[in-house]
């Protein structure tokens, strides 16, 4: 799948009319359609380096607009960029810092970590909270071992063969058929590659509750989990894994820890 359609598929999936680009851009302030194509760009080049050109033909913006915004943010210290003839820009450190800050202070961190806490002393397993994050799910609060539940962009997991990334992938559609669309890797001989075999465990999951994952992503390590939602999408998965994770009882205590959070969302507005 090119990188074109890919970014089609992620904005309104397939098999479904939508107006033209100059139609829908027709109606925003060029100020905030500025805004909107800087971040478009900061999110297509967190997964990979590109050019000005490769920017500009995956975002279907002029190559002269795709320059323009590329050589701001890379004046700004946002993006670095390559000494050599294809000039591929990357974001900076600068990026990272600020995503460190926005994950470690936003409502939904702040109001997870007792949760997080709670199931891993409950439990005595691993605990985290994660996001959705392209083909992957990012740890974003983690409590384990010694250490007390802390807030801090842990690690990317792979979302088709983990309890949080499955969790997320049943209730969250568009991004499943993204995922789907993109070859699955195996991790161990129980990790799902079969986008069919993986479309039906998201049902299941889906009316189940909770997703699971025996084995799928590490030998012997078991794990569930079970979304968090804001504003009735599922913005992050509460999740809990170990080598002695009883998967049945604890199903519904954590189905529960993440019902109080998607409450205590409500509560404070997201």
């Amino acid at each position: 799948m090119s990188a074109r359609a890919a970014v089609a598929r992620a904005r309104g999936g397939p098999g479904r009319r939508r107006p033209s680009r100059r139609a829908c851009e027709a109606t925003v302030a060029p100020e905030a359609l500025y805004v909107a194509r800087t971040m478009q760009v900061l999110e297509l080049l967190a997964f990979q380096p590109l050019s000005a050109p490769q920017v500009a033909a995956t975002l279907q913006i002029h190559p002269r607009t795709a320059r323009r915004l590329l050589v701001r943010l890379h004046a700004e210290g946002y993006l670095t960029r390559g000494d050599d003839a294809r000039r591929l820009y990357m974001p900076s450190m600068r990026v990272v810092a600020l995503a460190g800050q926005i994950a470690a202070h936003s409502p939904l961190t702040v109001r997870a970590l007792p949760a997080v806490a709670r199931l891993h002393e409950e439990t005595g397993g691993d605990a985290h909270l994660a996001v959705p994050s392209y083909l992957s799910a990012l740890c974003i609060v983690h409590a384990g071992g010694a250490c007390g539940a802390r807030a801090h962009a842990r690690e990317l997991v792979p979302a088709h063969c983990t309890a949080t990334g499955k969790a997320l992938l049943s209730w969250r559609q568009r991004w499943r058929d993204s995922v789907l669309d993109h070859p699955l890797e195996r991790h161990t001989e129980r990790t799902l590659v079969d986008r069919a075999a993986l479309a039906r465990d998201t049902d299941a999951t889906r009316a189940r509750g909770y997703a699971i994952d025996g084995g799928e992503f590490e030998e012997g390590v078991r794990a569930l989990a079970a979304p968090v939602f804001v504003g009735g999408e599922a913005v992050a998965a509460l999740g809990v894994s170990g080598p002695d994770v009883e998967i049945e009882a604890l199903a519904s205590r954590v189905i529960m820890l993440a019902d109080e959070l998607t409450a205590a969302m409500a509560d404070g507005d997201g």
